[in-house]
């Protein structure tokens, strides 16, 4: 189980993101830290973790999702990312593995998932 779950996503709607998170959520607060950055307090089960939203993290088109927490319904980056897809139907991308600082993952080293295919891929 990963520490943390970080996905991207191309071009998707924030609204359509916060409806889905809803779907494996409740969400207890919601904030507006500027004007890309939004905050969720989200509960489950007993635990209250928070999420981030960043639009245009990775160049314009892309949002972060980062859910603080190894309590989510997903072991891995991949498998959330898995999720996410089939729900929003939009090209998700992902770490392979979760980062730490003594592994030799290359760090360009990545996961995707569009309309055409699904696997790794070099993102530069």
């Amino acid at each position: 189980m990963q520490p943390d779950i970080e996905i991207y996503l191309l071009s998707c709607n924030k609204d359509k993101i916060i409806e889905w998170l809803q779907t494996h959520f409740k969400i207890i607060e919601q904030k507006a830290l500027n004007e890309t950055l939004l905050s969720l307090n989200v509960a489950t089960n007993d635990t209250e973790f928070e999420v981030q939203i960043l639009e245009q993290a990775a160049g314009k088109r892309f949002t972060s999702v980062w859910l603080n927490s190894d309590k989510t319904p997903w072991q891995d980056d991949v498998e959330c990312a898995k999720a996410a897809y089939k729900a929003l139907n939009c090209e998700i991308r992902c770490n392979i593995a979760s980062w730490s600082e003594t592994e030799e993952q290359d760090p360009d080293q990545w996961w995707h998932i569009n309309q055409y295919e699904e696997g790794p891929f070099i993102w530069r």
